[in-house]
């Protein structure tokens, strides 16, 4: 991924306000769970590219270069991590804080479009990444957990 000009907690909350226009014309076009339906939709697929892009800077894509990503994401203090650990093929880190979230409230953005605008997103960039990599998440500080709990797994 080549370095951007702004962070990228600053970028997604360039991002979340937009969304937040999309998201109100949406829902008074098509209602909630549609508008939630198509941002999430198209918050995936902009994932999932960005996955292929991370894995295009190096020559073999592999969970040790994956991990690297956790650095660009809590640049700024985007995120606090409690907990990373590569053990064997498993990528667990423990994500205590998250500023996208708490950030996203601070706008006055409505409650169910938040977790949407991270949380959805990091799936399908571990599947862009690499098809060999796969994610598990119980929960999310967005919905309320204590805590995001990621396990990657590199099959």
């Amino acid at each position: 991924m080549k370095e951007q000009p702004v962070s990228q907690l600053t970028r997604r909350l360039i991002e979340a306000e937009l969304y937040g226009h999309l998201y109100e014309t949406m829902t008074e076009i098509s209602g909630k769970e549609k508008a939630l339906e198509i941002i999430s939709e198209n918050l995936k697929k902009s994932a999932f590219k960005a996955g292929q892009a991370f894995a295009a800077t190096v020559e073999k894509p592999s969970l040790a270069h994956f991990a690297t990503v956790v650095e660009i994401w809590k640049k700024g203090d985007a995120i606090v991590v409690e907990e990373i650990s590569v053990d064997n093929n498993i990528l667990t880190i423990k994500v205590v804080r998250c500023r996208y979230q708490e950030s996203y409230r601070d706008m006055g953005l409505p409650e169910e479009l938040c977790p949407i605008l991270s949380c959805c997103r990091d799936e399908p960039f571990a599947k862009g990444y690499s098809d060999k990599l796969s994610m598990k998440r119980a929960t999310t500080l967005a919905e309320g957990g204590d805590c995001c709990p990621f396990e990657f797994i590199w099959e």
